[in-house]
């Protein structure tokens, strides 16, 4: 079912890596909430994670799709950065740590989109020999 992709250490980083962003993302927000505590906003970014796992499993984790996926994750991660910071009911203190928060999440999966797309054309490398 695998097709031998998650043989690579390049992909299994980058799986690490995207797991990471979606277990701290709702670490995070249960424990304190990245908005404030008791903000509704908060809901959004578990919003994000289950966007990751539903661009995961449509790209049936191949790695040149994963890639793909993630950055679409990480796209979704800054919108709604954007959204909350734009809102009028966000505090300063809460635009402080979701800026924060949202740095540490996209630096995750966008680090694993790079190396989600080094495993493709490792992949595709070894394919070609």
């Amino acid at each position: 079912m695998m097709n031998g992709k998650a043989g690579t250490a390049r992909y299994r980083l980058a799986g690490a890596a995207a797991l990471l962003a979606g277990f701290l993302v709702c670490w995070v927000n249960v424990a304190v909430g990245i908005v404030g505590e008791d903000d509704p906003a908060n809901l959004g970014f578990f919003g994000v994670v289950v966007t990751a796992a539903a661009c995961a499993f449509v790209a049936r984790f191949r790695a040149h799709d994963m890639a793909r996926a993630m950055l679409a994750v990480a796209v979704v991660q800054a919108w709604l950065a954007v959204v909350i910071l734009t809102a009028p009911s966000t505090t300063p203190d809460g635009a402080r740590r979701v800026m924060i928060a949202t740095t540490v999440f996209l630096t995750l999966w966008l680090s694993s989109a790079a190396l989600f797309r080094a495993s493709a054309k490792q992949a595709s490398a070894r394919m070609a020999v």
